[in-house]
């Protein structure tokens, strides 16, 4: 379940100035979003866990990029993508931002569109996902690099936090339907990814970019759809289309 939210300044202003690190803003526009709804719940615990959303922000065009004031000047407007598998969170997340509508809530701008995306059924594998923004994958060593990650590697990382997320996702949140997961496999030679430097909270976290094929169960591809792939869903990385 998808939905998409147009975000412009009140004034009409055709170009914006936003920071580079603006993902850290959007964390908290999505919190404010929820902050009526039992989900909110999860933004007060030390260790909130797995997100049971991934979200992204996209541009209709970045203009340019100055590193060295740490800001980025975009054409208006700023559309924040939000999916989730679990109908509870879905509903809270739309009754939120319709109550915000035409408020100013971040960065100086505001709701001014909502659009419920088509409901899509994933029935085939394997699936050519299109990572929107950035994806982070941890190892057993820390963060992986597209441009020295091995095929083992990236397997691994998504496997391993695939089923720990479904397992989280079931046991805290009962709406969540049932997802018959098996083990992915990364098709590296069909696929286009390269490494992806992104800065967040202050410092620089690396990704990866570009496609990425994956094959599995159908129910597989369509939780990494729903929920994202990787680590930090919840913070405006992992966000897949097809």
């Amino acid at each position: 379940m998808r939905i998409s939210l147009i975000l412009n300044p009140r004034e009409t202003l055709d170009e914006i100035i936003l920071p580079l690190d603006f993902r850290r803003h959007f964390i908290s526009f999505v919190k404010t979003v929820l902050s009526d709804s039992r989900v909110f719940t999860r933004f007060e615990l030390k260790r909130p866990g797995y997100s049971p959303y991934v979200f992204t922000v996209n541009f209709r065009k970045i203009v340019d990029i100055d590193k060295k004031k740490q800001e980025m000047r975009v054409k208006s407007p700023v559309y924040v993508l939000f999916s989730t598998g679990v109908y509870e969170v879905f509903t809270a997340f739309c009754n939120g931002a319709i109550s915000l509508k035409g408020k100013e809530i971040v960065l100086g701008l505001e709701v001014q569109g909502i659009n419920l995306l088509p409901l899509k059924k994933i029935n085939t594998s394997p699936q050519n996902f299109k990572i929107l923004g950035h994806v982070v994958l941890r190892g057993k060593s820390g963060y992986l690099a597209a441009d020295t990650i091995t095929k083992e590697e990236i397997e691994e990382a998504i496997n391993e936090h695939l089923f720990k997320q479904y397992e989280f996702i079931q046991r805290e949140y009962g709406g969540c339907p049932i997802y018959d997961l098996e083990e992915i496999e990364v098709l590296t030679e069909q696929s286009n990814f390269y490494k992806g430097v992104c800065h967040h909270y202050g410092g620089w976290l690396t990704t990866l970019q570009g496609n990425i094929v994956i094959n599995g169960s159908p129910d597989s591809m369509q939780f990494l759809y729903d929920f994202g792939l990787g680590v930090r869903n919840g913070q405006g990385f992992g966000f897949l289309e097809v």
